[in-house]
């Protein structure tokens, strides 16, 4: 009876949703799920802390594994040699490859994944794997091309420093393939009686297009939804009847207020539905209600996406940004529509990097201010919404694409075989000599950290000009918002900076260098002018 030639490093919180749920959680806890129905009569190899696999058994077994679990407690006994590819899910810790190095370099290979990569502990976590004794026969898998390339900036940020400062000459990187995470096909299948039953308890009629946004309700930290409320309302003013259900938990009360002040000022013509992701019968309910899902991420945390898969899996077309992770699974026209997103150009975040570095800045602050100047593209997205409000034919085939591709692609089994067969790619690299230790630098600034998140980064080049049709209280309407305001402050961004380079644009379109120049400090009159491009006021285009 065979089973995966990768040793799972258990630890329950990674694979578990039951104290937290979170991306990271959730992708885990499929995972296993994945692995008992992938070898349901195998052997699975674990390692962790303890000195029994209980968690790990009672876990697979709920899933209808009656296969066999062996178990080490350490990497470095007698029978570490025999563990091939030891697989922990996350970035690997210097401490495995240094504790592999007391057996053999050559003894197995470490595999880890990426999860989120903008907080100062991960980035550490990466710069420490340029430190440690990693080989060529490791891995790092990244879940998305965005995150091979956050990963790879890492990297050579922190190897040049080596270079300069300490003389480096031979530094050794892991592999870092891209293979996604995977998604419970089984668990997502349209069911329409389900749906039926959904509707009929959410009160939904007959003609309402149900728009689902599911996850964590943070404007800062998750996705800003102005962008979605401005082209909801669009639709909803033209006669046709959106709904718009927002499942998922509010981190505090403040953030809840924030986006009742939103909906109120941003869509009013919108019905709006809140459902407690907490609530998991509600919280399935909100999926088999609705006709389109929507994510449109802005934010620099997000490296995958989970949600998009798991609204194709459930049949459902997706209209995302096409931000990160999302440029990898969601086919633009296929599956769904990704909007275009902008971010300034590297060079601008430098303070950011300082003050999220000493922490002077907190992480939720970090993101939610570099998410303040990520434009999603308002005119698409407002075609996109009333495309998929208007044809239930479209959202039908859209959805039937989504979850074919969800099947063939995405679903755990799927994934798995793909861990397994770079397992064994790693297997035959191994022996080699022992790589050389190299020390680890700093961390970079994030606008060109992520600079290969967005469709584009605006240029000097590019020409700015007003929205057509803007009130005259359009401005102060937008810096009133909690949801826009927030933000405000010396370092960064303020409201004299957003007026100063409004005012600039009084005579019509211009150079965005020019009008940024307006500004007393040019790079935060870029940002005003993202800030402003953000919420509509202003339009960036590139030029012919």
């Amino acid at each position: 009876v065979t089973g995966p030639a990768f040793t799972l490093f258990f630890a329950g919180d990674a694979y578990s949703t039951a104290k937290k749920i979170m991306g990271r959680q959730s992708a885990g806890e499929a995972m296993i799920k994945g692995v008992a129905r992938t070898w349901p009569t195998g052997r699975i190899a674990a390692f962790g802390p303890g000195d029994h696999p209980v968690g790990l058994e009672r876990q697979l077994a709920g899933h209808g594994f009656g296969g066999k679990v062996t178990w080490s407690q350490g990497l470095t006994g007698p029978a570490a040699s025999g563990l091939g590819a030891a697989y922990y899910p996350a970035p690997p810790v210097p401490e495995l490859a240094h504790a592999r190095n007391t057996v053999s370099p050559g003894a197995y290979s470490l595999i880890g994944v990426t999860h989120t990569l903008s907080s100062t502990g991960a980035m550490d976590q990466i710069g420490r794997m340029v430190l440690a004794p990693f080989q060529p026969w490791d891995a790092l898998i990244c879940t998305s091309r965005a995150a091979l390339d956050v990963v790879n900036r890492l990297f050579a940020t922190h190897e040049a420093w080596a270079k300069e400062h300490l003389g480096a000459t031979r530094i050794q990187r892991p592999q870092t393939p891209v293979i996604p995470l995977g998604v419970d096909t089984e668990r997502f299948a349209p069911d329409p009686a389900a749906r039926r039953a959904a509707r009929t308890a959410l009160g939904l009629a007959d003609g309402e297009s149900v728009f689902l946004f599911a996850g964590r309700l943070s404007f800062h930290a998750k996705a800003n939804p102005a962008p979605f409320y401005a082209a909801a309302q669009t639709a909803a003013a033209g006669g046709r009847r959106i709904v718009a259900i927002e499942a998922g938990v509010f981190p505090n009360d403040y953030a809840r207020r924030a986006h009742d002040q939103a909906r109120a000022a941003l869509a009013p013509d919108v019905r709006f539905l809140t459902v407690d992701g907490a609530d998991r019968a509600a919280y399935d309910s909100a999926w088999r209600a609705a006709d389109v899902f929507v994510s449109l991420s802005d934010n620099v945390q997000e490296t995958f996406g989970l949600t998009p898969l798991e609204a194709m899996a459930a049949g459902l077309p997706v209209l995302v940004s096409d931000w990160n992770g999302y440029r990898d699974t969601v086919r633009d026209g296929v599956d769904g529509y990704r909007i275009p997103t902008f971010a300034p150009p590297p060079g601008g975040g430098d303070r950011l990097a300082a003050s999220h570095s000493d922490e002077s800045l907190g992480y939720d602050h970090f993101v939610g201010l570099l998410s303040l100047v990520t434009v999603v593209a308002p005119e698409p997205l407002a075609e996109a919404v009333q495309r998929l409000a208007d044809s239930p034919d479209l959202r039908a085939r859209m959805g039937i694409a989504g979850r074919a591709r969800a099947c063939e692609s995405f679903a755990w089994p799927v994934v798995l075989h793909r861990y397994d067969a770079l397992a064994r790619e790693l297997a035959s690299l191994r022996p080699a000599t022992p790589p050389a230790a190299v020390p680890w630098p700093g961390r970079p600034e994030p606008l060109n950290l992520f600079a290969g998140h967005p469709t584009a980064t605006v240029r000097g080049h590019w020409i700015v000009a007003r929205t057509p049709g803007l009130s005259t209280t359009a401005v102060d309407d937008l810096i009133g918002l909690t949801i826009a305001n927030y933000g405000f402050m010396p370092a960064h961004l303020t409201e004299g900076d957003v007026r100063t380079v409004f005012d600039a644009l009084a005579h019509g379109p211009a150079r965005l260098d020019a009008v940024a120049s307006a500004n007393p400090d040019r790079r935060r009159g870029v940002f005003a002018l993202m800030w402003l491009g953000k919420f509509d006021l202003v339009r960036l285009t590139p030029p012919a």
